[in-house]
């Protein structure tokens, strides 16, 4: 699987969006705010049936789905159809997560949009307020999400389960697992292999084998 990553303040057209709510005075009662990562409620009275057509979406909160609606607009998705949310029902539930993936106390959401030759996909990752804050193309995979809570046992940098350090998402695909979970320092998600057994076993069976070598080598110095 090749993946391309681009990051949502710096790629295509984007542009980054800052979290400003700004007072308006000439927004209509029940929209008081305006958000700048957000489709306006025209846009998104417009365009929500175009982007959320399964019934399935109807529980994605407002503000994610106007943030959603904006994303879609501004890469003109709905007129290229160069990617859109699944359609397939039951697969609805698995392109979404929700969870404070940065560790800054905001409500965030990831999803995945599949793209038009129906073999490839795309991770967001947004806050309540439409800030883009990750975005990677995942060429030839459709993969499925999930989120971890902080605690759980994930591989890391070694062949060696450790506690994950905030929470993350899982990031499942036919072939592999990976785990996406922030970086703090490069202020970007980090993505990590998560070992199976057929990748344990025979890497154990190396080492144990190593270690016998290199004991048999002592044995014979020893005798000698």
């Amino acid at each position: 699987m090749m993946i391309s990553a681009v990051f949502g303040y710096k790629f295509g057209t984007y542009r980054a969006r800052k979290a400003v709510v700004l007072a308006d005075t000439t927004a209509q009662p029940i929209d008081s705010v305006v958000v700048n990562g957000w489709a306006s409620e025209q846009e998104y009275d417009y365009w929500k049936n175009g982007t959320f057509t399964i019934p399935e979406y109807n529980g994605i909160p407002l503000p994610f789905q106007r943030a959603i609606v904006k994303i879609f607009i501004d890469n003109k998705y709905h007129s290229t159809n160069e990617y859109f949310l699944t359609k397939i029902r039951d697969r609805a539930k698995k392109v979404i997560a929700y969870g404070d993936f940065t560790g800054n106390g905001d409500r965030e959401m990831a999803f995945l949009l599949e793209k038009r030759d129906y073999s490839s996909s795309a991770i967001w990752i947004i806050t309540e307020r439409g800030n883009i804050i990750y975005w990677k193309q995942i060429d030839g995979e459709l993969p499925t999400i999930k989120r971890f809570s902080k605690g759980e046992l994930i591989y890391l940098e070694k062949m060696e389960l450790v506690p994950a350090p905030r929470n993350g998402l899982v990031l499942q695909t036919k072939s592999s697992k990976h785990v996406l979970i922030y970086n703090r320092h490069t202020k970007t998600f980090d993505s990590h292999y998560q070992y199976t057994t057929k990748d344990i076993r025979p890497a154990r069976q190396e080492i144990e084998e190593d270690a016998s070598d290199s004991n048999d080598t002592s044995s014979s110095d020893i005798s000698h």
